[in-house]
């Protein structure tokens, strides 16, 4: 399959990533964090696009004067993208323009905060695209962790409720006012909060160890509960 594929991040700043876990960390914690998921992120997209025919990597991010921040976290494979619009959704399909612009290929995008999402969800995405318009992966909390198609669709961006339980909803609303088929796949959860952090150190106690394990969130995790 070919494909464009788009990272979206926020620069790991103190202060400015994974703010809903200063409940429980340091400023500076969360943002080791971050480059933790960063750098497991990458080594797995890099597996990826070794596995595929071609597949184009980009980064989408913010601030735009903090793009030397990922500076040994995301490869120079990934091109960069600044992250441009007033809003999430104006932000997304920005970026996704911005890379079917470019590679003129079907595109997909995701977060950063699901360093657990495995290589598979992408194989699955990638082929659910030959047969359907969309690819949807839902996240617990009411949204998508990944949206992909053949070419970007503005209107599924034009909404300005983001960040709340009923965006995936109301793209599926959209999705159906304009007769697009859609793959689904698996739910996944992203790493916002304390509770969602203490369920990937259990999970990573007993994940095997392969080309894809997540050493380096593992790491990071180890010693941040080794000072609790």
């Amino acid at each position: 399959m070919q494909a464009a594929v788009v990272l979206m991040s926020r620069a790991p700043i103190p202060g400015k990533t994974k703010t809903r876990l200063e409940s429980h960390l340091k400023k500076e914690e969360c943002a080791e964090l971050h480059k933790a998921f960063l750098k497991d992120i990458n080594a797995k997209f890099l597996n990826l696009k070794n596995e595929n025919t071609r597949i184009d990597l980009y980064l989408s991010f913010t601030p735009k004067k903090a793009e030397s921040s990922f500076l040994g976290l995301i490869s120079s494979d990934f091109t960069r993208i600044p992250q441009i619009g007033s809003n999430l959704g104006e932000k997304m399909y920005n970026a996704l323009n911005d890379a079917y612009q470019l590679s003129n290929l079907p595109v997909i995008i995701t977060g950063s905060d699901l360093p657990l999402l495995d290589i598979e969800i992408f194989t699955e995405a990638f082929a659910g695209l030959k047969e359907r318009d969309l690819v949807i992966g839902p996240s617990a909390d009411g949204g998508y962790y990944l949206i992909g198609m053949k070419k970007p669709q503005k209107f599924l961006f034009d909404s300005g409720n983001w960040g709340n339980s009923n965006v995936l909803q109301q793209t599926i609303k959209a999705v159906s006012s304009h007769n697009l088929k859609t793959h689904f796949l698996p739910e996944a959860s992203d790493v916002d909060t304390f509770k969602e952090l203490l369920q990937l150190r259990s999970e990573l106690i007993n994940r095997k160890v392969n080309l894809n394990f997540l050493k380096n969130t593992k790491i990071v995790i180890e010693k941040i509960f080794n000072y609790k």
